[in-house]
């Protein structure tokens, strides 16, 4: 693959004409965006050295700047970081092979956009609302009071109540916090969290006319929790969690 050229794909437009999208600075070089179609469908590219590019922060900074860009114009189907095609007819016959499903996704993201709520415990919170739990404030004593062998199972299941209360409070998160914001999406989705300390981790697919709307919404959320954890408010992101392209070209 030594000094060879690919082309790497960024995010898919509904569009006839050919269009470019400025430079974006790729693996430290400057590389022109610009489209490469297939009846009114285009895929946003890049010419790249053909090779397999790692996650790294000025890379996804990178493809992100170039989504978000394009987002500003367009209504935008992402594809996943890190997809590079040896030629432009390449991309074509993907495209070709996407046509019908892009199509049929077009209408459902027009003038739509993805925001990411996370909400994290406050540490000193955390602490003080497990404490207040009887069964784990007594079983805690009771195994501080014990030689470290013989509270072996007691550590097990002071563990297991610790994770049972964690999730209630998750419980409530998602009936506070979750549900009210889903009423405003079009599509809501709870994605894994990520910290020991994270009760949600979100992400909801709006109508642009609603956005204010939802914004007041998690800003009413944040009013009756924020002394108790924190909010991290992301957005506005393309579809990524509502859309599943798998990139492939056969044969």
């Amino acid at each position: 693959m030594k000094n060879k050229v690919g082309v790497y794909t960024f995010c898919s437009i509904k569009k006839r004409e050919p269009s470019t999208f400025g430079f974006v600075q790729f693996e430290n070089k400057q590389t022109q965006v610009y489209t490469v179609h297939y009846k009114d469908i285009a895929m946003v590219v890049a010419k790249v050295p053909l090779k397999i590019y790692t996650p790294k922060k000025e890379n996804l900074l990178a493809h992100q700047t170039v989504v978000s860009s394009v987002m500003k114009e367009h209504a935008v189907i992402p594809i996943s970081f890190g997809n590079v095609f040896k030629t432009e007819e390449d991309v074509k016959i993907l495209l070709e092979k996407l046509y019908i499903q892009f199509n049929q996704l077009f209408p459902q993201i027009e003038n739509k956009i993805e925001v990411g709520v996370k909400v994290i415990g406050k540490k000193e919170w955390l602490k003080n609302e497990i404490e207040k739990n009887a069964s784990i404030f007594h079983l805690k004593k009771e195994i501080k009071n014990k030689p470290k062998d013989a509270a072996f199972y007691d550590r097990i299941k002071l563990g297991d109540l610790t994770r049972n209360y964690f999730s209630s409070l998750q419980e409530q998160i998602v009936s506070d916090v979750f549900a009210p914001l889903s009423k405003l999406s079009v599509s809501s989705k709870q994605n894994d969290v990520l910290t020991e300390r994270m009760l949600l981790n979100a992400a909801f697919l709006i109508d642009c006319h609603k956005e204010t709307e939802f914004d007041q919404k998690v800003n009413e959320c944040y009013q009756k929790w924020g002394d108790k954890v924190d909010f991290k408010y992301s957005g506005p992101w393309p579809p990524y969690n509502f859309i599943n392209i798998k990139l492939k070209i056969e044969g």
